[in-house]
């Protein structure tokens, strides 16, 4: 059984314009504020849903966008290797050239001496000879000339093989590393492109969020007590722990840490303090590690939500897990049912 250490509760002031998550939602569509009056409560309800779909738009434009980065990173590294590769295959061809270029002046010269004295060359040995032994001698050093010069002309077509080959991967990752630099071209086109809609869909958000009352905003905020670090070793152990370092950090739409977070950003910075490197988007992240059921749920898995899964807590056990929410709110522990739909469940660590 996984435990924790729990702090004094204390209200948490809003640190940013924005959402909340759906257990704090659901209690603004589920109930009025005290004191509110029918109308009031109606409007809250109406400003509450609106906000919260809103808020997984942003959320949704906002690891489109972060997408967008992780597949331009990708092209990058493609590019750098296959130039690397383009340059090694340069090397090898260089020298399969210089090697073939020796063996075939090599071949050369055997050959012409092979062709001048083929006619004559046995019927010179018995001519000359003046034993059998040393007709036998010469004809052996002629039949050790015919060897040498066969494993010259095997060595020089081996060696054409091997610049040929390397030549022509030389050229394919050339060709290859063209292809990463225009797609990465591409990308940064599509990346502003996202960041447009993403801080437009933001905008939205805040201008929601400033429409509600005061006291729709103050129970936005909520009142959530601290959980303590959990006890244990390994990777899971020291990311959960390194998230849960974080509760209380606001939420900002694409923010990665240390400072402030969205979810995936959380998830990437918890597991780079634990040793181990996630991409930047839910949409990559939903790719990494194993899929498990939720019923096998460990500290550490990684919990996407949603069917285009644009969100993403990190698990503690005991049904809770610890994310970055949505702008308005802060990193917080919550009961994984509270979030809804559950897209999937990762482990990234043993």
């Amino acid at each position: 059984m996984t435990h924790y250490a729990k702090h004094t509760p204390k209200r948490k002031a809003l640190v940013a314009a924005a959402a909340l998550s759906t257990v704090t939602l659901s209690t603004l569509l589920g109930a009025s504020p005290a004191g509110a009056q029918p109308d009031q409560a109606g409007s809250a309800s109406e400003a509450a849903q609106k906000l919260r779909d809103l808020s997984r738009q942003a959320e949704e434009v906002t690891e489109q966008y972060k997408k967008a980065q992780d597949d331009h990173e990708a092209k990058r590294r493609d590019l750098d290797r296959f130039n690397a590769e383009a340059q090694q295959a340069d090397q090898v061809a260089a020298g399969a050239h210089a090697q073939e270029e020796q063996l075939r002046g090599q071949v050369d010269r055997l050959s012409k001496a092979s062709y001048k004295g083929s006619r004559m060359n046995s019927i010179a040995a018995i001519l000359n000879s003046e034993s059998p032994d040393a007709f036998l001698d010469r004809a052996s050093t002629l039949d050790l000339m015919s060897q040498h010069n066969s494993r010259s002309v095997h060595a020089l077509s081996d060696a054409t093989h091997r610049a040929e080959s390397a030549r022509q991967q030389a050229y394919t990752a050339r060709a290859a590393a063209q292809r990463a630099e225009a797609d990465a071209a591409r990308l940064e086109g599509d990346i502003a492109n996202r960041k447009k809609d993403m801080d437009a869909q933001v905008s939205k958000v805040k201008e929601t969020y400033e429409e509600l009352s005061d006291s729709d905003k103050d129970a936005l905020s909520g009142v959530k007590s601290k959980v303590g670090a959990l006890l244990g070793s390994g990777v899971a152990i020291k990311a959960v722990n390194a998230a849960l370092s974080k509760q209380g950090s606001p939420y900002v739409f694409g923010a990665k840490g240390p400072s402030s977070f969205d979810c995936s950003g959380l998830v990437q910075w918890a597991y780079k303090q634990a040793g181990v490197s996630l991409p930047a988007s839910t949409q990559s992240q939903v790719s990494v590690g194993t899929k498990v059921s939720q019923s096998s749920m460990k500290p550490g898995d990684l919990i996407f939500f949603y069917s285009s899964a644009s969100h993403v807590g990190i698990y503690i056990g005991n049904g809770k897990m610890v994310h970055a929410p949505t702008e308005g709110q802060d990193v917080m522990v919550e009961q994984v049912k509270y979030m809804g739909e559950v897209h999937s469940v990762r482990r990234v660590a043993g």
